[in-house]
This record gives structure tokens, sequence and C-alpha cells, in this order.
């Protein structure tokens, strides 16, 4: 099935607000593939990949009453299946790691233990300072740095031009490297105080 313009999906969305099967159906069809592919960018696994589209549909399905019809329902279901498949990552993380490093005592630790925990710091860091950006920009950083989408894909996400895109990206980037110039002034401090 060819994809639908956004005069198509404005129609499917209203009719899929009026609980019709078929506009559904249609939704599904135009965008299951691409939807699979998105999710598997994440998973890595195809199989894991379709049942997160397959529950995303099923959430849509779900709440198709509350639809905000002036939303693009593209952009709406590449952001559940991004937050499914984000939640089955952080899932199973939880699941394969059991015991943190930092269950163990310190003089357990190896220099290779250590290293870990200090980029593991940095990461931490770098997480907050995309997290106190304003949040369009935080979205377009990580969907670009993250998670490996590029300006069309992300415009796609976002249902902003790519133009948009880029402009969040050069500004987050700004952002955190001020941030990051801010930590080094403040540690030096810190370190000759």
């Amino acid at each position: 099935m060819n994809e639908p313009n956004d005069e198509q999906y404005n129609q499917l969305t209203e009719r899929l607000k009026a609980s019709d099967r078929e506009a559904f159906d249609q939704l599904f069809r135009s965008l299951y593939a691409p939807l699979v592919r998105f999710s598997f960018r994440y998973t890595r696994q195809k199989s894991t990949a379709a049942d997160i589209v397959q529950d995303a549909f099923i959430k849509l399905w779900h709440h198709r009453e509350s639809i905000d019809a002036e939303q693009s329902i593209k952009a709406y279901l590449y952001k559940i299946v991004r937050n499914l498949s984000l939640n089955h990552i952080r899932d199973r993380s939880f699941e394969q790691n059991g015991l943190d490093a930092a269950d163990m005592p310190a003089d357990q630790l190896t220099d290779e233990d250590q290293e870990t925990d200090l980029r593991t710091e940095r990461l931490e860091l770098l997480k907050k300072w995309i997290m106190e950006l304003p949040e369009r920009q935080s979205e377009a950083f990580r969907l670009s740095r993250f998670e490996g989408l590029d300006h069309e894909e992300i415009a796609d996400v976002m249902n902003v031009s790519s133009r948009t895109v880029n402009n969040h990206i050069v500004q987050a980037m700004k952002n955190i490297h001020r941030l990051h110039e801010q930590y080094l002034t403040e540690t030096r401090h810190i370190g000759y105080g």
C-alpha cells in the first residue's frame, strides 16, 4: 500500500476516532513495516520490534477516542513505538545486569571496573545535562546522538521540519558545551580549593 499523504492521514485519524476498523487497518498496513524498522534500531531483534509495534497499535486502538486530531497520527505512533522500545531496553538491561558494581565492596573493584565507573559517571553527567535542555532540544539531540536517527526521521517523530531539527541539535550542542565548560571550571576550582 502506498503511504497516505498528510490529508489522508488526517482523514484516517478522524475515522479512527470514530472507531472505524477499516481506518485502523489502513493505518496498520501503511505504517507497520516502517515502525518495525524504527523499533529494530533500538531492540536489534526483529521479533521484539514486531511485538512492540503490535503493542503500539493496540495502545492506539484503546486510546483512539482521545487522540488529538491536530497532532500527526504518524508522529504519535512513532513516539509510542520509541517509548515502548526504550522501555523494553531498560527492562531488559535491568534483567541482564543483576547486581550492580555499586553493590560490590570498593576493594573488590578492578582498575577496569573503576574505569567503567568513571565512564558511567561521565555518561550520567551528560544525560543530566541533556535533561536540563529545553524539551525539544533534548528530544532532538537524543534521537540524533543516542538513537541514530537522521534529521528527516527526527522531523517525522517530532512533527517539525528538518531545518528545525538541525536548529534544535545545534543549540543543544552549544548548551551542552557551555555546561561542560562550567563543570570543568567548577571542578578545577574545587581541586585547587
